[in-house]
């Protein structure tokens, strides 16, 4: 079951996380845990997005954001895969959900 899509999704703070890229892989290290993380492109692709999003962002605003057209944003699949990103984010502390 697909998370409330309407849910804001923060970073930890970009001062905390320092990354290195090659092809389509993502090496990221959070200074706040000191845990070091592999990422695949969708992955590396969610963080710098989450990162730049000062206010955060919302799985439905990532999807439409990294759908390759807007009919793309409505696939639930591509919203269940930024869904399972985000919260495997949150289990090794990358990002965490807005409680209201």
């Amino acid at each position: 079951m697909l998370p409330n899509p309407e849910v804001l999704w923060s970073a930890v703070p970009g001062d905390a996380l320092a990354w290195r890229e090659w092809d389509t892989e993502v090496v990221v290290f959070n200074g706040e845990t000191g845990s070091t993380h592999l990422l695949n492109e969708l992955a590396g692709e969610v963080l710098r997005r989450l990162v730049a999003a000062e206010k955060g962002a919302t799985i439905m605003a990532f999807a439409a954001e990294l759908a390759d057209d807007t009919s793309g944003a409505e696939r639930p699949e591509w919203m269940e895969a930024i869904a399972q990103v985000l919260s495997d984010f949150e289990r090794v502390g990358l990002a965490r959900p807005e409680t209201p």
